[in-house]
């Protein structure tokens, strides 16, 4: 009894850990952004979108590929299968959204330090 408490509270300590390191990234991008005045600083936040630009289309892909399993073998998916197909729809919209998002900042901050640059 007592070791499935603690992994359990070993698991819910895990999974708090990675959403604040998470939400630590997203503000110290936010402070990058600010801070961000040479081309350098432009040039590693464009890197870092760039990164998570692939990071967001091998996401897609991969709910791609589990919507085409489905399309292919949807009589293995019983009454489950429509909310399995419309899930992995609305992932594969989110992160086709977030990838193009981020290409967008990645050439926003490109172009930043062209900017910067000239001066």
């Amino acid at each position: 009894m007592q070791a499935k408490i603690f992994f359990s509270v070993l698991v819910i300590l895990s999974f708090l850990a990675s959403s604040m390191s998470m939400a630590a990234e997203s503000a110290n991008i936010s402070d990058a952004e600010a801070k961000a005045k040479t081309n350098f600083d432009h040039i590693k936040l464009a890197e870092y979108y760039e990164n998570e630009a692939k990071a967001m289309s091998a996401k897609a892909e991969e709910q791609k590929e589990l919507l085409d399993e489905y399309k292919n073998h949807s009589e293995y998916y019983g009454r489950e299968g429509q909310d399995f197909q419309f899930h992995h729809e609305a992932l594969l919209r989110e992160y086709t959204k977030a990838a193009e998002r981020n290409a967008q900042m990645a050439v926003s901050h490109r172009n930043m330090s062209r900017k910067v640059k000239g001066l």
